[in-house]
């Protein structure tokens, strides 16, 4: 049944509360924390990090200001303020109201550019590290972004609020009232779609040929005229390209020398030198041409291959605009394809992957599709964790492999349904990809690349799984998934110690845990020599007495080194991304504490519980590959057979073992071993585009 907006308010509320009570937390926190996960999801922020901060200005202005996000992709700066009204009936935001607000959060810049703030800010507070940055590392940002977090209704009134500019900077007006915030949780793809008038970009828009229509997809081939791509880059930034381009563009550099050269020096030849574009679309808007059909309307376009070639037109047109002669001589071929919403959670990953086999974009980019995350997602439904504190039944540590999957998963259940879901499902038991990632990079001791942000920090630890999954994927096992949950659990108790101690101010909260957390595993591998022992924090369901001390002097210790007026840069949250950060803090002379210690185990001890899962895990992969084998039947390997001999991609030993699954249905069935490679060889077919 689908809720009004003050029901689903009212949803939002008793949620945000009930984390408040258990995390130790303010609801106005968690209220914003609800925001700001879903406008990350909704690839509208690429992190946020909480930062509250009022004060006065010059001239007596008020500044007020929550948090801020720094999209280095598209150079863009966006600051965040969160009118939290928290009333048991919503409020209605007046354009008069939303404009106070906005005032306040622009004053925050202003001030930081004229240099007041640091002048008058206390200099370990969160808002003078930014404002700081903002004089310096964000100076030459092109763009700024206001953002209203509300759980108020916006007025009627309100229409498109017009950007401004600070200094050179265009300066945009974000509205997300609580409607706005239902209408993006409830919405199939968990973003905003973006619908585009190409006529305000061209009087005709994109001319387009059919390419073929299927069950799943239309296809159109366009020629694209450079300026238009870029003014489109330009207006939307990094949410036209698709989440692991993006990801591989944020790390591996956005401008492309060659592209750069054939834009100023053969800007005719662009279209004959350059690969172009595959982009997807959920709908588009055809007008018929005298020549050629044309592309006035498009919905949800994403750039799936093809973002250096977009970020480098963009970035000619406005730093070599001139010397670009305005793109008037760059086209871009495109290939587009529209497939529906419900089809696109599907298939975009897959025609993104294909997209991208012939050019850098590597495996660990499109890392979210892994077959880790499958094992991953398994083991967590069902890995039952022990009954503690009374409970009767056990419980599960929910891994949400898709985007709000835990979410839809309850979307059609009824209230018996979903009361019995989430008693074995605990809402506070749910974690992500990049909370995975957040976990084992600390454990690993990359407290600076967890700091980075969540895409960043999650592009490194897919770098490092996917070669891992390759080399010992039987490593992946129940007894990995306990230790995930375990990191979880460490970092959930450390989230809490640093929330109540009373050295702790407002920020930096994320930077403190990863660092404190990091630095027990360093200690304990330096001083102690032994291992943790995630076992017992397993059937414990929470971290000892002597852990939680431990925990506590470390995470002291780790918030002081982070301060420290020494520091390497004046901003803490931008020190706390440099490795020379944590090799400062290794330095550091801390050490264990003796009832900590006892706690710990031998080495050995920790191999051989990873070696006996390894087997467990070998053994159940073995069975699950002649399941899988049996249950494609002889039928359809022979199709594979058939294919792959006309395609002549099969070697004989390929070949022979083919045979062997064949052979099921006169009851000769193929050895585990067998199977294994069975499988790899239609893996292989589907490569090579095997139409199963």
């Amino acid at each position: 049944m689908n809720m009004n907006v003050n029901e689903f308010r009212t949803e939002i509320l008793e949620e945000i509360h009930l984390n408040a009570t258990m995390n130790g937390t303010s609801p106005r926190e968690e209220f914003l924390a609800v925001y700001t996960e879903a406008l990350i999801d909704a690839e509208e922020f690429e992190d946020f990090e909480q930062i509250p901060y009022e004060g006065v200005g010059s001239q007596n202005r008020k500044i007020q200001i929550d948090g801020y996000s720094y999209n280095e992709l598209d150079d863009c700066l966006d600051i965040a303020v969160c009118p939290f009204c928290d009333s048991t009936e919503a409020e209605s935001l007046t354009a008069t109201e939303a404009d106070t607000w906005f005032r306040r959060a622009r004053a925050f810049v202003e001030n930081a550019q004229s240099g007041f703030l640091q002048k008058n800010a206390e200099e370990s507070s969160p808002g003078y590290g930014l404002a700081v940055d903002i004089q310096n590392r964000y100076k030459n940002v092109t763009r700024f972004r206001f953002f209203i977090m509300t759980d108020m209704v916006m007025s009627n009134r309100i229409r498109e609020i017009p950007a401004t500019f600070i200094g050179q900077a265009t300066a945009e007006y974000h509205i997300w009232d609580i409607s706005r915030l239902q209408d993006l949780m409830s919405s199939k793809t968990g973003k905003e779609d973006i619908t585009i008038d190409l006529k305000q970009f061209s009087d005709q828009g994109i001319p387009c040929l059919p390419a073929g229509e299927t069950e799943e997809y239309t296809a159109y081939l366009c020629s694209i005229p450079g300026k238009i791509l870029a003014e489109l880059y330009n207006r939307y930034g990094g949410r036209l390209l698709e989440g692991n381009v993006r990801s591989f563009l944020s790390v591996k550099g956005k401008i492309n020398k060659g592209i750069r050269n054939t834009i100023l020096n053969e800007p005719s030849m662009f279209f004959a030198y350059n690969n172009g574009i595959a982009a997807t679309a959920y709908h588009v808007e055809i007008e018929p041409g005298e020549s050629a059909s044309w592309i006035t309307e498009i919905t949800a376009l994403q750039i799936v291959n093809g973002g250096q070639t977009t970020a480098s037109l963009a970035a000619a047109l406005t730093n070599d605009r001139s010397r670009a002669n305005d793109l008037r001589d760059v086209y871009v071929p495109m290939k587009l394809s529209v497939v529906s919403p419900e089809k696109a959670m599907e298939l975009i990953p897959n025609i993104a992957r294909y997209a991208n086999k012939q050019n850098k974009v590597s495996d660990a980019d499109f890392f979210s599709n892994h077959a880790f995350h499958v094992r991953m997602e398994d083991l967590s439904r069902r890995t039952l964790a022990p009954a503690v504190k009374g409970n009767q039944f056990g419980t599960c540590w929910y891994y949400e492999r898709t985007r709000g999957q835990y979410k839809q998963q309850q979307a059609r259940m009824s209230t018996a349904e979903k009361k019995r879901f989430l008693a074995r499902n605990p809402k506070p038991q749910m974690f992500t990809k990049t909370d995975l990632a957040k976990f084992y990079n600390t454990w690993r001791q990359l407290p600076w690349q967890v700091c980075a942000g969540a895409q960043k920090n999650f592009m490194r630890f897919a770098e490092w799984a996917s070669i891992e999954w390759d080399r010992h994927e039987s490593s992946f096992n129940e007894e990995f998934f306990k230790k995930v949950v375990g990191l979880d659990i460490l970092y959930r108790s450390t989230d809490r110690i640093v929330k109540n101690a009373p050295w702790y101010e407002m920020g930096y909260k994320a930077q403190i845990i990863t660092y404190a957390i990091a630095e027990l595993f360093n200690l304990i591998e330096k001083e102690a020599d032994r291992a943790f022992d995630f076992r017992t924090l397993w059937n414990r369901q929470e971290i000892s007495h002597a852990t939680e001390l431990q925990l506590e002097e470390l995470a002291e210790a780790m918030y002081n080194h982070l301060i420290s007026p020494d520091r390497g840069v004046q901003n803490v949250t931008e020190w706390a991304k440099r490795e020379t950060c944590w090799s400062k803090a290794k330095k550091l002379q801390l050490s264990l504490r003796e009832d900590f210690k006892q706690e710990l185990i031998e080495k050995m001890e920790q191999k051989n519980r990873e070696s006996d899962a390894r087997s467990i895990q070998k053994q159940l992969n073995q069975a699950g590959a002649m399941i899988k084998v049996a249950e494609y039947g002889s039928t359809a390997w022979k199709k594979v057979l058939a294919w792959g001999l006309d395609a002549k991609i099969f070697t004989p030993m390929e070949i022979s073992l083919l045979k062997t699954a064949i052979a099921m249905e006169s009851g000769k069935f193929p050895s585990e071993r067998q199977c294994a490679k069975i499988l790899q060889i239609l893996e292989k077919a589907r490569m090579e585009s095997y139409p199963d």
